[in-house]
């Protein structure tokens, strides 16, 4: 760990500290680390002084004064995104749909009983084809009933009464 102070003598010693790459974003990641955990402004200049040897994260210049930063974050009970798991910042799609629950639980039920890809990246983008909207949560009841509609139309072509959601007679 490079700490500010000690710069000149990591490069005085043959080593080339690596400069920050996507700044922005890590000024952004520790701007939220200082709001989540709730410390005060002198504290978070204290906490910047220690771990990387600046007053402010603007000063911010090699990735080991970031990973400095970010542990001493964790310290105090930061974890980020990755971290947890997550592999983005926010959700692509949100999870909100515009129309009724009920509409909701009916494409869901239908879309499984004769969709040949049945992911609900699959789903998604049937409901963007079929209603022109580009989430869910822009699918208000009218355009809902318009998916309704071409959802019957699949489980009646796939074999299934879209009134039951069973399989339709085979009788001749």
């Amino acid at each position: 760990m490079v700490r500010g102070s000690d710069m000149m003598n990591t490069v005085t010693a043959g080593k080339i500290p690596a400069a920050i790459l996507n700044r922005k974003a890590k000024l952004s990641l520790i701007h939220l680390a200082k709001k989540e955990t709730g410390i005060t402004d002198e504290a978070y200049r204290l906490l910047l002084e220690g771990a990387a040897g600046m007053s402010s994260a603007a000063e911010l210049e090699y990735e080991d004064q970031f990973n400095a930063v970010m542990k001493a974050f964790e310290t105090l009970g930061f974890t980020s995104w990755k971290k947890q798991g997550k592999t983005t910042s926010r959700p692509r799609w949100p999870d909100t749909w515009g129309c009724t629950r009920d509409q909701r639980a009916k494409i869901e039920v239908m879309w499984k009983t004769c969709a040949r890809n049945k992911s609900d990246k699959a789903l998604r983008a049937f409901v963007k084809r079929i209603a022109h909207v580009d989430s869910p949560s822009f699918l208000r009841p009218p355009l809902a009933r318009k998916v309704i509609l071409a959802l019957a139309d699949m489980m009646e072509k796939a074999g299934f009464d879209p009134a039951t959601g069973g399989r339709l007679g085979t009788s001749r």
